[in-house]
């Protein structure tokens, strides 16, 4: 693959506002769609046989969407076996592979480019390949999200803000559009960007039989979801207790519930949401990656080529969270002491550190400490 305009072969993948950080949230975040010629680099890797060597792992989530405007649509779910790539055809079919920076650590560091955010609110990178004509036909996210034009040129038409009661296809697996009336109309290059909040309408066609897009995703917590982790976390810590009624005097009505028992028992249950286990739950939660991809290893050597200077990166499959003095990692909780916490603090900022800043913030306990991570998996030296 030949370097593209406004890309360097030499240069890890990055994203650059054209604005300050502070404009941008104010005026386009959850508000209204932005275009953002040339600001993203370093997007020549992965290539599509990369990709479609990543949909043939059992671990991998991936999918393969056939179809176009006014006529039919297929959607098949991998892995997929090898022979598949071969009966697409040469137009009209896209392969979408969810969270490649949990696979390829150098993938993920482009998120570092999203500091003006924090970094819980980010789910994932996933990627597409589609051939000419490729689609995956009109339809909106629930969530933000940044597309990334890697190679080739993909055609944007934007419409208007959905929700669930906006007519769809009847498709029994896929949520297209009926209708879309076009708002706005891009042609993305590689490098150029494109910022959608949710619920933006939006359909994105392959100009060519090269189109790569990266697709930024940031975590919007369902409450319902959150709730179930809340419940399951307090009834972990929750001895059995029940209900006792010792000063019971005779009852009016059996046939009623009232209004003392019904206050007992609510007030019981409420009781076992614990202030410390719903911290824990939240912590957990949000610090677990969507997919675990430790089993991949780090490219060093790319790493290492595109920067000399970097001499550690945090793995694509790692979240970290601060609370306070405990570091949440992969969903689980360690204790720092205070000489190990200046080094966590920037283990958890960013995913690629200097030997200077490292040199900055290292001391014996830290030394072990990340010794440990490394040996786990979770950090890769260089």
């Amino acid at each position: 693959m030949t370097d593209a305009p406004g890309q360097s072969a030499l240069t890890l993948p990055r994203f650059t506002l054209p604005m300050k950080p502070a404009a941008f949230l104010r005026d386009y975040w959850q508000k209204k769609p932005l275009f953002m010629p040339g600001a993203a680099s370093g997007l020549d890797e992965p290539d599509a046989d990369t990709l479609a060597g990543l949909a043939l792992e059992d671990n991998v989530e991936a999918r393969i969407i056939r179809g176009s405007a006014g006529g039919s649509w297929e959607l098949k779910q991998g892995p997929f076996e090898e022979t598949v790539f071969a009966e697409l055809g040469e137009r009209d079919w896209t392969l979408l592979v969810q969270s490649v920076d949990h696979y390829l650590t150098d993938v993920s560091l482009l998120l570092d480019s999203f500091a003006f955010l924090p970094n819980w609110r980010l789910e994932d990178i996933m990627m597409s390949y589609a051939a000419k004509g490729g689609s995956v036909g009109p339809h909106y996210d629930r969530y933000d999200v940044f597309l990334i034009q890697a190679a080739g040129s993909r055609r944007w038409q934007i419409g208007d803000t959905c929700g669930e009661k906006t007519p769809k296809l009847p498709h029994p697996d896929l949520k297209l559009l009926a209708d879309m009336p076009v708002r706005e109309a891009f042609v993305a290059n590689p490098g150029d960007v494109l910022y959608l909040p949710p619920g933006v309408a939006h359909h994105g066609v392959a100009e060519d039989s090269d189109c790569i897009t990266w697709s930024v995703g940031f975590r919007a917590p369902d409450y319902q979801m959150l709730m179930a982790e809340i419940a399951g976390e307090c009834l972990a810590d929750a001895d059995s207790e029940l209900f006792t009624d010792p000063d019971r005097t005779v009852t009016a009505d059996p046939s009623v519930l009232a209004d003392a028992d019904r206050q007992q028992l609510i007030r019981g249950a409420l009781d076992l949401l614990n202030p410390a286990a719903i911290e824990r739950a939240v912590y957990r939660w949000l610090s677990t990656p969507r997919l675990d991809g430790l089993e991949f290893a780090v490219d060093d050597a790319h790493i290492r080529h595109r920067d000399p200077s970097i001499a550690l990166v945090r793995h694509g499959s790692v979240r970290l969270i601060l609370q306070g003095n405990i570091a949440w990692l992969n969903g689980e909780p360690y204790s720092l002491t205070e000489q190990q916490r200046p080094l966590v603090q920037l283990l958890a900022r960013q995913r690629c550190y200097t030997r200077d800043a490292l040199d900055a913030v290292m001391q014996p306990a830290g030394s072990e400490l990340l010794h440990d991570w490394i040996e786990q998996g979770f950090f890769a030296p260089l």
